[in-house]
């Protein structure tokens, strides 16, 4: 056996038959189902086109960009490995 097809004519039909003071309650369970299908729903996600964000700011004044970018980050790396020994070595002293 088939279960009944339920269209929007059906429910308005029955809602005809419901007292008028339970009416909010179902007010308030229709937007509960209609706010849950809402959550479901995947959300668009916004393309944000980063292209051009670091023009006009300088860097194409730099010759080798990507070279003195390695270049900081060598030096940032050697700062940090020194500061790691000194921390270590601190270390030792209070043990």
């Amino acid at each position: 056996m088939q279960p009944e097809t339920v269209t929007i004519d059906k429910i308005k039909s029955k809602l005809a038959e419901v007292p008028e003071d339970k009416l909010p309650e179902i007010y308030d369970f229709v937007e509960f189902i209609v706010d849950k299908a809402k959550l479901k729903q995947p959300k668009k996600k916004k393309i944000v086109k980063l292209g051009g964000i670091w023009k006009g700011l300088g860097f194409e004044k730099i010759n080798d960009l990507e070279g003195e970018v390695r270049k900081i980050r060598k030096q940032s790396h050697q700062q940090f490995s020194e500061k790691i020994q000194e921390s270590s070595s601190i270390d030792a002293i209070w043990s």
